[in-house]
């Protein structure tokens, strides 16, 4: 499935930045940093208030060896609208290029 893909800052955090992403008709928040995978990362990022909410939050790890563009739209193809996702990166260079599949360039 080929996506049309943009997104926008919402928000500068520790490590990346939160975005509104517009993948089709289907509209979620992302938050895209370079970490390891690690869950106390996601607690950390994400607001207690979001998981109270009961939102689904998805959360990938996108690494150096895959295809990135394939890692990032596969997640998105498996989420709903208002779904959270975190990409936690693996380096500076999957950061990029995981910012440029969601529509976002420097």
């Amino acid at each position: 499935m080929d996506l049309m893909i943009t997104s926008k800052v919402l928000e500068t955090i520790k490590g990346g930045v939160l975005l509104e992403v517009q993948a089709d008709d289907l509209k979620v928040q992302a938050y895209i940093v370079i970490s390891v995978v690690d869950m106390s990362v996601v607690e950390a990022l994400v607001p207690i208030s979001v998981f109270e909410s009961g939102a689904q939050v998805h959360v990938a790890g996108v690494e150096a060896l895959g295809d990135s563009t394939e890692q990032v739209v596969q997640v998105l193809e498996n989420m709903d609208p208002d779904d959270i996702v975190v990409f936690l990166c693996e380096n500076a260079v999957v950061y990029a290029e995981s910012l440029a599949v969601l529509g976002l360039t420097h």
